[in-house]
């Protein structure tokens, strides 16, 4: 989220699979496969990037696609569609199908050697408005597209138009807009949505922390930034959050706690300097 330092942070893959809810197992099994890879220059260390790529595979491997099944699709999937992730989101059209489908950004769905195919499921939706032409998947994988080229006023609507009936990840992205638009309160409203339908979801919790502390409920945002530490106790901009939530209500042996643990967690952060100052202008010599 705009305003969270860890942007730039870099995860390891037991992390992933916390932040999935998978067997660290499968995903291990993903990167051997080279379904996941990592940032330039490191061993196995992931970017945010990867958070989203992980959750899409999630849903293919929880319909019960193996590893190599996934790495042959996505394969196929580029042909039409070039961007990976893009790509990647658009093979969830063919869960519960016996070959490969691709829903492309802009709501196509095609076979790999670009036939287009006609739509019987949406087809046979109610035609009364255009929403009803489209799942709330369909309307998601279109927020996200949009979302990436930052037209956040149209990947609003298109997450608006995934829900009710949305995904955690649904109710997340659109909380996330909402807040980059400006528009806390709605975007708290998304960001606890988020943490009902999924309360292992420790990036919601870590968001629904800050925007309940930028409305003024100081312990309802200590209360959410303990919940994500929770579910992650190495979740590092979880641990600089409600550093600065404690700070702020006056329990600094608390902040300087969480400063030293997000120090140990991500040492070398754009943000890291800072909340060294912040230990020594609070007696942390």
């Amino acid at each position: 989220m705009s305003g969270a330092p860890g942007s730039d942070r870099l995860f390891s893959p037991e992390e992933l699979a916390e932040f999935c809810g998978l067997p660290i197992a499968v995903v291990k099994r993903w990167i051997d496969k080279e379904l996941l890879r990592p940032e330039r220059g490191t061993v196995h260390k992931y970017s945010f990037r990867a958070v989203g790529v992980a959750r899409t595979l999630a849903q293919l491997w929880r319909a019960g696609w193996s590893a190599p099944r996934i790495a042959r699709a996505w394969q196929l999937a580029r042909t039409v569609v070039p961007d990976p992730d893009a790509a990647l989101a658009g093979l969830l059209a063919s869960i519960g199908q016996r070959r490969v489908l691709v829903r492309t950004p802009e709501g196509a769905l095609v076979e790999p050697g670009g036939q287009l195919l006609f739509d019987f499921a949406a087809a046979q939706a109610t035609r009364k408005d255009a929403l009803a032409i489209r799942s709330p998947q369909d309307w998601f994988v279109i927020g996200v597209d949009a979302e990436a080229a930052g037209r956040l006023e149209d990947a609003t609507h298109a997450y608006e138009s995934a829900l009710p009936g949305g995904s955690a990840e649904a109710h997340f992205n659109l909380g996330n807009c909402l807040y980059a638009l400006r528009r806390r309160s709605e975007a708290l409203t998304q960001f606890a949505a988020a943490t009902a339908r999924a309360p292992e979801y420790a990036e919601a919790w870590n968001n629904l922390g800050i925007v309940r502390g930028e409305l003024g409920d100081r312990q309802g945002a200590i209360e959410a930034l303990q919940s994500a530490l929770l579910i992650v106790p190495h979740y590092a901009d979880a641990h600089f959050n409600l550093a600065e939530a404690l700070a702020v209500v006056g329990d600094l042996q608390g902040a300087r706690r969480h400063w030293r643990a997000y120090l140990s967690f991500d040492p070398n952060s754009r943000w890291a300097d800072q909340v060294r100052k912040r230990l020594q202008n609070h007696g942390d010599r």
